[in-house]
């Protein structure tokens, strides 16, 4: 055996003397740039290596002799060689590949559509709500983006078509509170077109607390809208649109290298750009902006935030009778803004997260109006600044709250005459108030959770408390159930009349703070019942009733026809009784929602009562959003109104609705009613089917991805009659209808981001 096995050491040694090295670097052809990744392999001996990111490769321990080298990357041609393997030492070899495109068939991966009600990961207390920007540019009863129109449906309603604030649970528009990222803002809204005043291209997703007073303003009688500004990207991010309603853009990025980030929007809108000359239609601009700034500090972030919005509208004071006598000349002005500055610290120290926030917010209105008593000039202002500090600690099986809110409201309102006959009046308001909030919430056992929270505040030598409860059982992973009760606030109250048709175009809250002559603190309780199943994944339904009772109610509509209070007001008191039902499905290609509220609400004062504008009894809406493909987005949605009330006007009034069909928006008369029925006259049924359609584009600018996408929405393309109000004619009593939307207004637009 020894000298076998001596043979077969040096024919082995033998081998290992005629084995070689084959090294090497693979280059693109075209920009002599290494490539990295490339597959080298030496086909008769079923061995193979890579190059690393210098193009480097290399193979070891080659026999000596002729072999099969081949070299490939996908993108690029394949080359072969053949390499003459010396038997010892190494063979280099460079390999250029040029570069050839390669067709692969097309991968369709779709998540579902995300749709309103079955957004991921959110944050908000059930029932209440939580839309992500995503679930807002789905929504199918939008034509554009809208912030307040998005959370319309169930126990949200809005004004059909030209929504003048949001009314939750039959609660007035001046109920219902509005922040952006916690700061509290005042008269979001804007008109001729267009209805939330913020931008929502620079929001990431809005919050609805209604079922129990949100912490951060416990002290509003309906609930709190609050909306999250958009977190800035690690590069710079631009997007804008501009159509036949609006034009805006955003743009958000980082600040330097220590994490510092930036978000800036603009936005205008259009209600004159397109309209006739004629005197009847709405004149002036709107628009509003907003700023943010992040840095890291103390461990945590600061942020820095401001934000105004600006409306100056005008009208035609009188229309021109059918004779086509002259037109007056005169006209009736509206205007407001808005604006708001905040800053905040935010840290989490392992399970408690501390919150520091100051903020000044103030809102300014006036107008010329032709008041049936004489012409006037209204003017009206609120000044607000506070200081929050809030501390919350959560472990396993429970979340506690405390919270200390300090603020001052300075309000005033005047009524000046343009002439020596007119009505003259003014009211002053100082409130401090402080604010104590504690809540907590524990789970008993595996499937209830009971929360408890309270708001004391105080004002004036008085105290407010505002307890609230809610105990929510979890059936099953399918369905949930929950019961709450809260009582809450409000200590600023708006003289602006609900009733009036001008808030069509004026659709402003104009404070007044409680303490000022006859204005009381008014105060709400609300109960709530919910359920929501889902019996598989994508696929939803909501349910809940609710009984709302509130008294120390600011009412302007019994004693004034004019758009805002000329002198005097009533005191009184409401109620709401309501169900709503919500649905929403999400598939890879497709949505749909749909939602059913049915409310009656009243309001009284002495032995009177009405129905308020905003309680119709039936809403109805329902849509679908498709994707034929990925580029493309088809809408359907359908709008029903049944049960509303209105209440006549007297003299001349002419409207119309934004439309370039006809190029305008139209709003001419100086409408009152005097001696008419609060709610006296029955509006008929009415529905709306609109059609929309997104064609997306994605090109290359700059070295950079860019889309670029056309849209356009019909809405009633079914021509049904809006009737927004009625006309009594002076000289026969008879009543007319004033038609919102006699055709099919159509909005055009284009989107673009990069």
């Amino acid at each position: 055996m020894g000298p076998v096995f001596l043979s077969a050491v040096k024919t082995l040694l033998v081998m290992q003397a005629m084995q070689g090295t084959v090294v090497g670097r693979v280059w693109d052809a075209e920009t002599a740039e290494p490539i990295c990744g490339a597959a080298i392999t030496l086909s008769d001996l079923d061995r193979g290596t890579g190059t690393d990111e210098t193009g480097r490769y290399v193979l070891r321990q080659v026999p000596a002799g002729e072999h099969q080298l081949t070299v490939h990357f996908i993108g690029y041609a394949e080359r072969s060689l053949h390499a003459l393997v010396p038997q010892n030492g190494q063979l280099e070899i460079d390999v250029w590949l040029l570069p050839h495109p390669v067709r692969i068939h097309t991968i369709d991966v779709r998540a579902p559509v995300v749709v309103s009600g079955l957004d991921n990961g959110t944050t908000a207390a059930f029932p209440d709500r939580e839309i992500s920007a995503a679930a807002m540019r789905n929504d199918p009863q939008l034509t554009e983006p809208d912030a307040f129109e998005a959370l319309g449906g169930g126990e949200v309603s809005l004004r059909p078509e030209t929504p003048s604030g949001i009314n939750i649970r039959g609660g007035a528009s001046d109920q219902t509170a509005y922040l952006l990222d916690g700061i509290p803002i005042f008269n979001p809204y804007h008109s001729g077109g267009v209805s939330s005043g913020w931008n929502p291209d620079a929001l990431s997703k809005l919050r609805l607390a209604s079922t129990a007073p949100l912490p951060a303003y416990p002290n509003t009688l309906s609930g709190a809208i609050e909306a999250v500004t958009r977190e800035p990207e690690d590069h710079v991010h631009a997007q804008g649109s501009v159509s036949t309603t609006q034009s805006r853009i955003t743009s958000d990025g980082p600040l330097g290298a220590a994490g510092a980030g930036y978000l800036v929007s603009v936005r205008s809108g259009l209600p004159d750009g397109i309209a006739k000359t004629e005197p009847t239609y709405l004149r002036g601009e709107t628009g509003d902006w907003l700023a943010k700034l992040e840095v890291p500090a103390l461990g945590g972030r600061i942020q820095f935030l401001g934000y105004g919005n600006e409306n100056d509208l005008n009208t035609a004071a009188a229309v021109a009778p059918q004779d086509g006598v002259a037109q007056d000349p005169r006209r009736n002005t509206f205007e407001w803004t808005s604006r708001s500055l905040g800053a905040q610290w935010k840290r989490v120290f392992s399970s408690t997260a501390v919150r520091v926030l100051g903020w000044r917010a103030d809102t300014d209105a006036g107008s010329a109006w032709a008041s049936h008593a004489g012409p006037v000039d209204m003017g009206a202002a609120r000044r607000d600044k506070g200081l929050l500090l809030a501390v919350q600690h959560h472990s396993a099986r429970t979340v506690t709250l405390g919270e200390l809110r300090v603020e001052q409201s300075r309000t005033s309102y005047r009524i000046v005459p343009d002439s020596t006959s007119g009505p003259s009046w003014a009211l002053e308001a100082n409130n401090p108030v402080a604010t104590a909030v504690a809540r907590h919430g524990r789970a008993i056992g595996r499937r209830v959770e009971l929360n408890l929270g309270a708001a004391l505040a105080a004002t004036g030598g008085t105290q407010h408390l505002g307890p609230s409860a809610q105990l929510v059982w979890n059936a099953s992973s399918r369905v949930r159930l929950s019961g709450s009760y809260a009582q809450a606030h409000q200590f600023a109250q708006s003289l602006r009349n609900a009733e009036s048709v001008v808030g069509n175009v004026f659709p402003v809250d104009i404070y007044i703070g409680a303490g000022a002559p006859g204005v009381p603190v008014a105060r709400s309780q609300l109960g709530v019942i919910a359920g929501s199943y889902r019996p598989r994944e994508g696929l939803r339904f909501g349910a809940q009733a609710y009984e709302r009772r509130a008294d120390g109610l600011l009412l302007v509509a019994p004693v004034e026809g004019e758009p805002f209070a000329m002198g005097a007001f009533a005191v009184g008191s409401g109620t709401s009784r309501g169900v709503s039902a919500d649905a929403a499905l999400s598939a890879k290609r497709y949505g749909i929602v749909a939602s059913y509220g049915l409310q009656h609400t009243s309001l009284s004062y002495g032995n009177s009562s009405y129905v308020p504008e905003g309680g119709a009894t039936h809403v109805a809406q329902c849509g679908v959003v498709a994707f034929p493909n990925a580029t493309t987005s088809i809408r359907l949605g359908l709008t029903a109104a049944m049960g509303r009330r209105a209440t006549a006007i007297a003299g001349g009034f002419e409207w119309e609705a934004n439309n370039i069909l006809d190029r305008g928006s139209e709003f001419g008369g100086s409408p009152y009613y005097g001696g008419e029925a609060l709610g006296g006259t029955a509006l008929p049924t009415y529905y709306r089917l609109d059609l929309g359609v997104r064609k997306q584009w994605q090109v290359g600018v700059g070295g950079r991805d860019a889309t670029v996408a056309l849209f356009g929405t019909a809405t009633n393309i079914l021509g049904r009659k809006n009737i927004l109000a009625y006309v009594r004619d002076p000289s026969t009593g008879n009543l007319s209808g004033v038609e919102m939307r006699p055709r099919a207004p159509l909005v055009l637009g284009l989107d673009w981001g990069f």
